[in-house]
């Protein structure tokens, strides 16, 4: 997980990500508070004790436990019996916590890709609509889902395509300008394609 290498290796501190997304991570104040102590921890050593956290945060016991159980139940925490020794102690592993975090921020990222995409089919499907003076037949809508799908062609060179067309401007037209320089293969974003897809269910 890039997300926990960054923070044990180079400081980052996951504690300020932690403040401005607990909300998001769906975690109360208290339970997002127990969660730093266990951080604050974390470094130091992974043996899990009640104490340790009482000394940290400013709960009961039971509040603290009932965090706990809230944090495991939810998946931000394990909490494991470890013999060192010949002693049996709980130790806890927060790596769990890193991933919905790292899950969290590329939600965030798709979003932005679908938010972009669909601003940029919508002013192609537009300019193609205003020129020709009709929606777009479904072939037609097939054949310039294609086009983002594949990624061969950047937005910028399909609306330079239509809006050059003129009074000529049809798909197949524009497709033919497209064609006319060769661009160099790039592979597929499987998300780019579900995002495509979500989007051309919806124009249907």
């Amino acid at each position: 997980m890039i997300l926990k290498r960054l923070y044990e290796e180079y400081d980052v501190s996951i504690e300020r990500i932690l403040i401005k997304e607990y909300k998001r991570l769906k975690l109360s104040m208290q339970d997002a508070h127990v969660l730093l102590a266990l951080f604050s921890i974390y470094k130091k050593r992974r043996t899990f004790t009640l104490a340790a956290l009482s000394k940290r945060i400013d709960y009961t016991a039971d509040q603290i436990g009932a965090s706990v159980e809230t944090l495991i139940n939810q998946g931000f925490l394990i909490i494991s019996l470890e013999n060192k020794e010949g002693k049996e102690r709980e130790v806890f592993d927060l790596d769990q916590t890193f991933k919905k975090i790292e899950d969290l921020f590329a939600q965030d990222e798709l979003d932005k890709v679908k938010q972009q995409t669909e601003t940029e089919v919508a002013t192609t499907l537009r300019l193609f609509e205003q020129g020709m003076g009709r929606q777009l037949l479904p072939y037609e809508l097939e054949t310039v889902r294609r086009w983002y799908e594949d990624q061969k062609f950047s937005h910028e060179k399909i609306i330079k395509a239509i809006t050059s067309a003129a009074d000529r401007v049809s798909v197949k037209y524009v497709e033919k300008v497209l064609n006319q320089s060769v661009p160099e293969p790039i592979e597929i974003d499987e998300e780019v394609e579900n995002v495509l897809d979500e989007i051309f269910k919806k124009i249907k």
